[in-house]
């Protein structure tokens, strides 16, 4: 299973000839009708050839009525046999296993290195379909790719199907695209994109296919990254296989993660006069458990990962020459940097003014037209001058803006800890993220301009907790995880008891860390009355009879200052009655169970995996009418785990007032499966305090 995102474009000659349009690398257009084509030249119906170069793309017709009976071949004596040895073999697969949305019966790959730095990657897919959800994306082919370095072919799609028919590959229904959006604010240009729907696809149909993809034009001779997953989400594999084929004297290095055993972990090795061969083999792998709050597939299914080379000097040499040309800046740039910091008197001063020019400023939208502007990004300059850029785009400007004003820096490159944690005992190429280090004040200061919301030195929380590189320091780097008290949200809750029962109740609510930028990019995108229903929201969850009279929203656009929260409202007959006893409970701080779904199992497989620390801090200041008397209050809880800590309190403060104040710390971003019966313990016994109510009696109430 191939689950990196390696971009190929899907070119098939047909079996019959057509009129092609074929677009040039200069531009122009030209038709004619291709016989045949192979990586050095391309051969048109009236003989002339085409060097493979000076063509960007083929864009192949429509065949005539004709052709197109027999462009899908009809299933030949070797597809019959496929078929029936298919259904055999899911037949006894499956007696194994019940209830699962589909069997994997072969997942197979060869990658094969070509002396010159090419490479082909062959795969062949045999699965069954058990449920309607994996009709489509079980039941097509998609493949997307940057025009020029790759190509794929699709050599079979055949579907089987119960009743015994056999549908083969049609060329003439494959669809080909350019998309310019991959979403809202990523644009790509530049590839290709081909889909090919199978035909008749039902629930227990067996899809049989095999593709050959080709980068044949690699950006670097020795960027060679091998990687294949051996377990799938969706049913069980019977069997997963991949072999790596080098050519002979071609050292190969390769880290193995969650392997069953240590016997499978070894390869089996092949050698020929010219070339040499790795090969791994898992058989009857159970189906990934979907747990919530799990890690990416990578942290837990069995993974191979490859590599030429067996340090990372050579990718910090790439990309510390590319992004060295493109941290230089112009004199406009320097002028303006200048002044934009003219008034600041301590580095951690100009950084934040830097910081929070390139967040609010530099819009974030990604352009981007193959690798160099992919992985190298473009120049800081160009970046500021058009006002917009991606992650690295935004990443080299704040670096050269930093340096501008004596701020050594250096751009990071992260995998964001909802993706798969990087395994640095290979070198490879699978970040996702880029921001920024800063050397402030003595310290390591991570700084991710993408984000419009956190104030300085404020980051998103999905960079906590991440080994990363560092490139200009040549290092990996860590970015560490909050304390909880900096990540955390601080609620103050003043609470004024009318003698009948009902309460006004005042709220502020400030925030650090994370947390903080993350409620601002809320508010801010949110305008007048949909803060209010926001608002209205939060007073109907504690109580359905709450009256909003109150609320504001401070500093949402002003990135400079704390971000805080306010409101009030008021709700008749909170306190509810027992004869002379009023069962009152605090607002806002019952934990309900859909609140902590993570721990909803007796027991885990895999770690529970958050994305930043936690900090919860509360204050109830209760002021009570001179008929309240105090009768029982929670008493006090103190819990720790490992990971956190709980601390619950009530107190009779002055005359007619209780004070309760409760912390809930967990300072740790990993939960690991060994601990996870002692922290569900801890959650469970926390929450259950939450649910603590308070006791008064009316003296104004005469009980006969």
């Amino acid at each position: 299973m191939k689950f990196a995102a390696i971009i190929i474009i899907l070119t098939i000659l047909p079996p019959v000839c057509r009129a092609e349009v074929l677009t040039l690398r200069s531009g122009q257009e030209t038709t004619g009708t291709v016989t045949a084509f192979d990586a050095d030249s391309i051969t048109l119906e009236d003989g002339k050839s085409l060097p493979r170069q000076m063509v960007s793309t083929i864009q192949f017709g429509q065949a005539k009525p004709e052709q197109q009976e027999a462009a899908a071949a009809r299933p030949s004596d070797q597809d019959k046999k496929a078929a029936a040895e298919a259904f055999d073999m899911a037949r006894n697969f499956g007696k194994k296993y019940s209830g699962m949305n589909g069997l994997v019966l072969l997942d197979s790959g060869d990658y094969t290195l070509k002396t010159d730095g090419a490479w082909t990657l062959k795969t062949r897919e045999i699965r069954q379909i058990l449920k309607e959800n994996l009709k489509q994306s079980w039941g097509q082919i998609i493949r997307c790719s940057e025009e020029g370095r790759e190509r794929a072919k699709i050599i079979k799609a055949n579907v089987y199907t119960a009743d015994g028919g056999i549908y083969t590959l049609d060329p003439t229904r494959i669809k080909t695209s350019k998309p310019q959006s991959a979403s809202g604010d990523f644009f790509v240009s530049g590839s290709v994109c081909t889909q090919y729907a199978m035909e008749n696809v039902q629930v227990g149909s067996i899809v049989d296919y095999e593709i050959e993809e080709e980068t044949y034009n690699p950006f670097r001779k020795d960027f060679f990254f091998p990687v294949w997953g051996f377990q799938d989400s969706e049913g069980p594999v019977k069997v997963s296989e991949i072999s790596v084929t080098l050519p002979k004297g071609r050292e190969f290095y390769y880290s193995l993660r969650n392997f069953p055993g240590k016997r499978s972990t070894e390869p089996k090795i092949t050698e020929s006069a010219t070339a040499k061969t790795y090969a791994w083999r898992l058989e009857n792998i159970s189906p990934l458990a979907n747990e919530p709050m799990m890690p990416s597939y990578e942290d837990v299914a069995p993974y191979l990962r490859g590599s030429l080379f067996k340090d990372w000097d050579r990718i910090f040499d790439w990309t510390i020459g590319l992004y060295n040309e493109r941290t230089k800046p112009s004199p406009e740039l320097k002028e303006f940097t200048l002044d934009l910091i003219k008034d600041c008197k301590t580095d951690e001063e100009k950084a934040r003014a830097i910081y929070h020019y390139v967040q609010k400023e530099i819009r974030y939208i990604a352009v981007k037209v193959g690798v160099a502007s992919g992985w190298g990004g473009y120049d800081a300059n160009l970046t500021w001058k058009r006002r917009y850029g991606c992650c690295v785009d935004k990443s080299l400007l704040l670096t050269t803006m930093l340096g501008v004003a004596g701020i050594k820096a250096s751009p990071i490159l992260i995998n964001t800890n909802d993706q798969q944690d990087i395994d640095y005992t290979i070198p490879q190429l699978g970040f996702d993220h880029s921001i920024t280090v800063a050397e402030i004040g003595g310290k390591h200061v991570f700084l991710d301009s993408t984000g419009y919301d956190y104030r300085y030195p404020e980051i998103a929380g999905f960079d906590y907790g991440v080994h990363v590189l560092n490139v200009f320091n040549k290092k990996i780097d860590f970015v560490p995880v909050p304390t909880p008290v900096e990540n955390g949200s601080f609620y103050y809750y003043d609470i004024a008891m009318s003698p009948t029962g009902s309460a006004l109740i005042s709220e502020n609510m400030s925030y650090s860390g994370s947390r903080e930028g993350e409620l601002r990019d809320y508010y801010r995108s949110i305008k007048g009355e949909e803060q209010k229903r926001a608002f209205q929201q939060m007073a109907k969850e504690v109580s359905p009879a709450a009256e909003l009279i109150d609320y504001k929203v401070n500093n949402a656009e002003n990135i400079n200052k704390p971000f805080t929260l306010a409101t009030k409202y008021s709700i008749t007959d909170y306190a509810k009655r027992a004869g002379d006893i009023l069962i009152f409970h605090l607002p806002d701080f019952e934990v309900a169970a859909g609140r902590i779904k993570e721990i909803s199992q007796a027991e885990r497989i895999y770690p529970i995996e958050y994305m930043a620390s936690l900090g919860r801090y509360y204050v109830y200041s209760i002021s009570l009418p001179e008929n309240y008397e105090v009768v029982l209050l929670p008493e006090k809880l103190e819990l720790s785990d490992k990971y956190g800590s709980f601390t619950s309190q009530c107190a009779k403060a002055e005359k007619g007032k209780v004070v309760c104040t409760a912390f809930w710390e967990r300072g740790e971003r990993v939960i690991a499966p060994a601990d996870y019966k002692a922290y569900k313990g801890f959650l469970e016994a926390a929450a259950s305090h939450t649910k603590k109510q308070l006791f008064f009696k009316d003296s104004s109430v005469k009980i006969n």
